[in-house]
């Protein structure tokens, strides 16, 4: 135990010993696995599940360092990547790979045998196919997201519903016409007839699939080679009339299916027929240490994986899938912001997405570099104006959009290492290489170096007047080469740092379950274990059916907790309830009532006016009322919350009051369906009263460990992370306050008119447009400032509840209902321990394990 907890803590030696011995024990098994030969009829299925997931630990054993890069659309992210790699046009923006698909960049250093190699170079592509354990798990999630959405529709009737259980095919049926026809018919005489765009978008990925079972069987689980003109040809590409046919009166026929044979070179006409079996593309890139000194990453290969953007249309569910299942391979995890949108927190909402379904958290493989700095909104010219000396809050306090990016950066890694954080700007780094060569579409040259040359100023004062603070260093290595050479460093030092012992943390996860795989296989090979197949009474059929339904409706309550609490917001969610309690407080300041009551002819008569009862005078009054509202604004937050998980909690009471009422008629009744104490675990899936306490009492534990901060919002930690960088004595009200302060206003007798104003111009910002205008800059920066608080606030609220649901999930019992569960939730259940075959002796003693 103590050996674990110096590798848990960062011994990267220890680290890559456990893993080299998993390995070994990996190896011995899977060979002892293959000796059985021929297995008894249902075990082969088994055998395949474990056979692949003891080829998911191989992998894990012997891939290289493996870098992901993750952000949304439209940030730079394919111009950083070649700026990384020292060539602006190795991936063109437009690249067709980089949509709907997994991109992973094979780098290897330049070797003598290569000959002279200047720059970054393709060299080879090849497409890697789903195998049959993960083609079964996508098709059961996009199967769930169809029977979800069509319940959600509410323009299917309880019987519609019904005829969709059984349709999705298992085995070898996925791979006939017939398999499908059941699920294709009621697409067509039930899903499509609805109207509903949302349903037949996941009607038509679905289809997709079918296409793809009855071309590609061959080629799963393999990879074959393809040339870079076909990817350049856009085959591995998403269907973008895909929207335009959801909306079409008649559905799509599907097709025979165009075979795709393994070997060769795939054609473009294949890939687009497989494109729903594509797991990755792989491209190889040769790179010279004189770009990037791959050795520094302690490994003699490396592999950048770019993920695309989630939420398309025409692939949604299955790049969700496929997404899930690649976060765990990644040795460090680089997340994209964009410095031109400074307030969107999306990218931290992915990193949020995929903690969903994992013990651990994410924070300690992150890091985060913020794209696009030139085009940060507003610049940093007002911080150069600052007088000697200068400190990091005085540029903070000059940026909101700055400091408001470095927030959302923290947030991202684990709490303060800044040391993981990057400013960068590809743009820049690209025109220091071509210089004036480069090409003009790239944007507006002189102003990117102009804003190079003010960060360069911003860090010389920083460094000189506040050593030691980290903006100073950020802004440096943004003007020397748009903070690639950072980058690269920051990589390096994390994966040196964190990369064997995060690997060895995944390739736990991974033996375990393997380990699941080797009890179900051990199993399947005990022939005392296949029970009589005595005939169940209807009763029992009803029952275990509505058992399932409840299992399947559990799962998708895990991941849909956000779009269920964003619907009881209402249409408009989050936002719109934030921005109607901002309007409804300021609105209601007595300020906006005596100035707009005051008006005559458009304009504030100020000259009739008595000083004393009009008001404000100047800003600092308004301030005062800012700050007040903030406070009050807060408070409204917590209990909108609260109203919140109320509502979510009667909704799903709602959603299960069918299936709770006919499970409690069978138990009931008189023939005995059950044992109600076996079925124990149903009941908090039937009435969620509970979770509003689990969440209370979570947070009041979370609070006490934490040495007194505030567990009942659930974001006070998140709200702290607002005082970072701040002068002292200056609140975050004042920070966020977006008027001049102490300045006169125009409408005011006091205001102090310049000698010389045409009256024109006086009366222009006397204007009653000028007071609205004022009061919308004040909803707009209240707004902004509650939102990031919200956001944190229900981000924490979401997580919670799903903590609570899991931990209800984790108490499944062992008898054949909890099993029945298990399954459907898609767990693995533990083997009972009786007396097992000799393969199955040697599956479940076997030491791959170790004391994991």
């Amino acid at each position: 135990m103590e050996s674990r907890s110096r590798i848990a803590a960062g011994d990267p030696a220890e680290a890559a010993a456990e893993i080299e011995r998993l390995r070994r024990a990996n190896d011995a098994l899977v060979a002892r696995v293959a000796e059985a030969g021929e297995l008894p009829q249902g075990a082969e299925e088994a055998r395949r599940a474990f056979l692949d997931r003891a080829e998911l630990v191989r992998r894990c054993a012997d891939e290289p360092v493996t870098v992901g890069v993750l952000g949304v659309h439209s940030t730079g992210k394919t111009l950083l990547l070649n700026m990384l790699l020292g060539r602006p046009d190795l991936l063109p923006s437009g690249y067709a790979p980089t949509t709907g698909n997994v991109t992973v960049l094979h780098l290897r250093p330049a070797a003598p045998a290569d000959g002279e190699v200047a720059e970054s170079r393709l060299t080879g592509a090849r497409v890697e196919f789903l195998n049959e354990t993960d083609l079964a798990g996508c098709l059961a999630a996009l199967f769930d997201a169809v029977r979800d959405t069509a319940r959600g529709s509410g323009k299917l009737d309880d019987r519609a519903l019904a005829e969709l259980d059984g349709l999705l095919p298992e085995g070898p049926a996925r791979f006939t016409p017939e398999g499908w026809g059941g699920l294709v018919r009621w697409f067509e005489e039930r899903g499509w007839p609805t109207g509903s765009t949302a349903l037949r978008l996941r009607i038509l990925e679905l289809l997709a699939f079918r296409s793809a079972c009855l071309a590609g069987r061959e080629v799963l689980g393999r990879e074959e080679q393809v040339d870079f003109a076909t990817l350049s040809a856009s085959a591995i590409r998403l269907d973008t009339d895909v929207l335009e046919t959801a909306r079409g009166d008649m559905p799509p026929r599907p097709g025979p299916g165009l075979p795709i044979r393994p070997g060769g070179r795939l054609t473009e006409e294949a890939l687009a027929e497989g494109f729903a079996f594509v797991r990755r593309i792989h491209l190889d890139v040769l790179v010279p240490a004189s770009v990037w000194a791959l050795g520094d990453l302690g490994a003699e290969s490396v592999s950048l994986v770019d993920f695309p953007g989630l939420g398309s249309l025409a692939s949604k569910e299955r790049d969700a899938y496929l997404a899930d299942q690649e976060i765990d391979r990644l040795t460090s995890i680089v997340i994209m912001l964009d410095a031109e949108s400074p307030y969107d927190e999306a990218p931290l909402g992915l990193i949020t997405r995929f903690e969903r379904t994992r013990s651990a958290k994410l924070a300690p493989s992150c890091l985060v570099v913020a794209n696009r700095l030139d085009r940060l909104p507003g610049g940093l010219h007002g911080a150069e104006a600052a007088p000697d000396p200068l400190r990091t809050e005085t540029v903070l306090g000059h940026s909101d959009a700055l400091r408001t990016l470095l927030g959302i950066a923290e947030q991202a890694v684990t709490h303060g290492h800044t040391d993981r954080i990057t400013l960068a700007s590809a743009l820049y780094a690209r025109l220091r290489l071509e210089g004036e060569a480069s090409p003009v579409e790239v944007g507006n040259a002189a102003t990117t170096r102009a804003c190079a040359d003010g960060w360069r100023r911003l860090a010389q004062r920083l460094n000189a007047d506040d050593p030691g603070r980290p903006l100073g260093a950020l802004l440096e290595a943004a003007a020397a080469d748009g903070g690639i050479a950072r980058l690269r460093d920051t990589i390096a030092r994390h994966v040196g740092e964190h990369g064997m012992p995060l690997r060895l943390d995944r390739m736990a996860r991974l033996v375990a379950d393997r380990a699941d795989a080797q009890r179900d296989l051990a199993r399947a090979l005990r022939p005392d274990d296949r029970r009589p197949a005595g005939r169940p009474t209807p009763e029992q059929r009803e029952l275990r059916r509505l058992l399932v339904q409840v299992a399947r409706n559990a799962r998708g309550l895990l991941q849909n907790v956000r779009p269920q609490m964003d619907q009881a917001e209402g249409d408009a969610g989050l936002r719109a309830a934030v921005e109607e309690r901002v309007v409804g407080d300021v609105f209601r300041w007595p300020e906006w009532r005596q100035l707009l009551e005051a008006v005559e002819r458009g304009v504030v008569p100020i000259r009739q006016l008595d000083r004393r009862e009009l008001r404000p005078n100047d800003t600092g009054e308004l301030e005062k009322s800012f700050s007040a509202a903030l406070e009050r604004l807060e408070s409204q937050i917590v209990d909108l919350d609260r109203t919140l998980l109320d509502r979510w909690i009667a909704a799903r009471d709602d959603d299960a009051h069918d299936l709770r009422r006919q499970i409690r008629t069978l138990l009931d009744g008189a023939d005995g369906a059950g044992d109600p104490e076996a079925l124990s675990w149903v009941e908090p899936f039937l009435a969620f009263g509970w979770v509003r306490q689990d969440v209370a009492h979570a947070r009041r534990a979370a609070a006490d460990d934490a040495d007194g901060l505030d567990g009942v919002d659930g974001a006070s930690a998140a709200s702290g992370a607002d005082g970072a960088d701040r002068p002292p004595g200056e609140s975050a009200q004042v920070q966020e306050f977006p008027l001049r302060r102490e300045h006169g206003l125009p409408w005011h007798p006091d205001y102090p008119v310049p000698h010389g104003w045409p009256t024109d111009e006086l009366e222009l910002r006397r204007h009653q447009i000028q007071v609205m205008a004022v009061r919308r800059e004040l909803v707009n920066a209240l707004t902004r400032k509650v939102m990031l608080q919200a956001e944190r606030r229900r981000r924490a609220l979401v997580d919670d509840v799903r903590a609570a649901l899991v931990r209800r999930l984790e108490a499944l019992p062992e008898g054949d209902y909890g099993r029945l569960a298990a399954e459907a939730l898609g767990q693995s259940r533990r083997s009972d321990g009786a007396a097992l075959g000799a393969l199955a002796a040697a599956l479940l003693d076997d030491q791959g394990q170790g004391d994991l």
